[in-house]
């Protein structure tokens, strides 16, 4: 964990040891791993620190902020590291999180076992021991956001305003000569004289 990401306290968002996941022991970041890949786990991340007080998602722009960057796991700790001050856009966080070490030692560990395996194209599957754990998952939803998200994505958040972020694709940047399209010109461009604008 880097420095920037704060501090990474004990909690239920630890990942189990393969041996737990094989007897369906297996914490959220395994249901969010089972039920919706690498994307899903650090969507489960995001709900937590969310509802956390961690993080704050503007709903017009998709840009995170970081408000509190302590951290309950090593997953939300990554995501955390990746939060500039500045902010940054949802899916490039997601994106970003999904692809750390973090979350590669969640289906590393799912992997050992025998929960998923390398499909045709190398992206990971659940196998028949798996889809039967993701079913129990989908079974028991638990009633917590993160619970929610990992085991049936943001479809199944409560929370409408996160839930609508989280489904929808991030805005288009806003490209600085947008205006001169819309006839918004500088001087030097517009057909006045410049006695015009004089006293």
């Amino acid at each position: 964990m880097t420095a920037t990401a704060g501090t990474c306290r004990a909690s239920q968002w630890t990942t189990t040891r393969p041996r737990e996941a094989i007897m369906g022991e297996h914490g959220p970041y395994e249901t969010a791993f089972l039920t919706g890949g690498a994307v899903r786990v650090a969507q489960t991340a995001l709900v937590a620190l969310h509802e956390g007080g961690g993080v704050r998602v503007s709903r017009g722009t998709h840009r995170v902020q970081a408000v509190n960057r302590d951290a309950d796991d090593p997953v939300q700790a990554a995501l955390l590291a990746r939060v500039p001050d500045t902010g940054i856009l949802l899916g490039d966080l997601l994106r970003a999180t999904a692809a750390s070490d973090e979350v590669h030692a969640i289906a590393d560990a799912l992997k050992e076992a025998g929960l998923v395996r390398a499909g045709l194209r190398g992206a990971l599957r659940p196998t028949r021991a798996g889809r039967a754990a993701r079913r129990r998952a989908v079974e028991d939803v638990p009633a917590d956001g993160p619970g929610r998200c990992a085991a049936l994505g943001p479809d199944g958040l409560e929370d409408a305003k996160l839930r609508e972020i989280l489904l929808t694709k991030d805005p288009k940047p806003l490209k600085l000569d947008q205006g001169r399209r819309h006839g918004h010109q500088n001087l030097e461009s517009s057909n006045l004289s410049d006695t015009q604008y004089g006293p």
